[in-house]
């Protein structure tokens, strides 16, 4: 006769949940944790679990020449879903580039979660700022808005959760203010620009506010950062003296500013995930300091029970 006792213990196939994928780092807290920075694949090789999922899009860039600062991605948490032996497809959206000589921010990439045709999650990129070229003034729509251009009034539009509108730009009569206005953040609406104020972006969300295990001490893909999805800080032109662009959300760009003759502060990119980066100062000058920030690009994070 066959049987454990007499020929010896019969092989059970192993029924556990196996998943593979993106940063992995397990038992903190209650969860195990894997973290995308970049387009891959969740792979459950075992069993079924329900699991959730968190998406950030990626932050646009400012806008050049008197530029808005550009918007925060979109961020959405936590979605479930019964997860089974598949390769879930993770998108990553890609932060917005720099954009060309007076035009308004690229924005934003999406971020999703999805199998085949199915999104379980998903998030969209900021709206880049604006730029100084008709047509391409007022601030692009995304996640959060981007900030207005100079020129224009017109913060862009925030579309999904944890998303607010970009500020509206400031041009003084005799023109000694074009002054661009900071990007909409996850939590704060970008500041409007006024004479002598250059508008900030809006601040983001606490990663800590998504999961309190969020930190840097349990996650190196968190190094240096504390919040996800600011907004940029506008930037412009001051003919008058030493106004310094705007500064973004924390881990979002800073504005440029240049007064015709010398560059005062030069726009600086994003640093934490989804930030928008900061709009241009003016072009006509020497130095040319219309260059704007890049965007910081998103982030997936699943969690299930370890």
């Amino acid at each position: 006769m066959i049987g454990n006792i007499v020929a010896g213990v019969q092989s059970v196939p192993f029924t556990g949940f196996v998943a593979t994928g993106g940063n992995e780092v397990k038992n903190v807290g209650s969860y195990n944790y894997h973290l995308f920075t970049s387009n891959g694949t969740f792979a459950v090789t075992s069993g079924s679990k329900s699991v959730e999922i968190c998406t950030i899009g990626a932050g646009a860039s400012g806008g050049s020449w008197m530029g808005g600062g550009g918007g925060g991605g979109a961020i959405t948490y936590w979605s479930s879903l019964s997860a089974t032996v598949n390769n879930y497809d993770v998108l990553v959206g890609a932060g917005g580039t720099a954009p060309a000589s007076e035009y308004r921010g690229n924005t934003g990439g999406t971020s999703s979660f999805a199998l085949g045709a199915t999104v379980y999650s998903s998030a969209l990129g900021g709206g880049g700022g604006g730029g100084d070229l008709a047509g391409q003034q007022s601030g692009g729509s995304g996640g959060s808005g981007g900030g207005a251009g100079g020129r224009s009034t017109s913060g862009g539009s925030a579309s999904g959760t944890n998303t607010n509108a970009g500020g509206a730009g400031y041009m003084s009569g005799n023109y000694n203010y074009i002054l661009g206005a900071g990007g909409g953040g996850g939590t704060q609406v970008g500041t409007t620009s006024t004479s002598g104020t250059v508008g900030g972006g809006g601040e983001g969300l606490n990663f800590t506010t998504i999961d309190s295990q969020l930190t840097s001490g349990n996650f190196t893909s968190l190094s240096g950062m504390t919040v996800a999805s600011s907004g940029g800080g506008g930037g412009g032109y001051n003919g008058s003296g030493g106004l310094s662009g705007a500064n973004g959300g924390v881990g979002a760009g800073q504005g440029g500013t240049n007064n015709g003759s010398t560059n005062l502060q030069s726009a600086t990119a994003a640093t934490s995930y989804g930030s928008g980066g900061g709009g241009g100062g003016w072009g006509g000058g020497s130095p040319n300091n219309a260059a704007s920030g890049a965007g910081k690009a998103g982030l997936v994070i699943v969690r299930y029970l370890a």
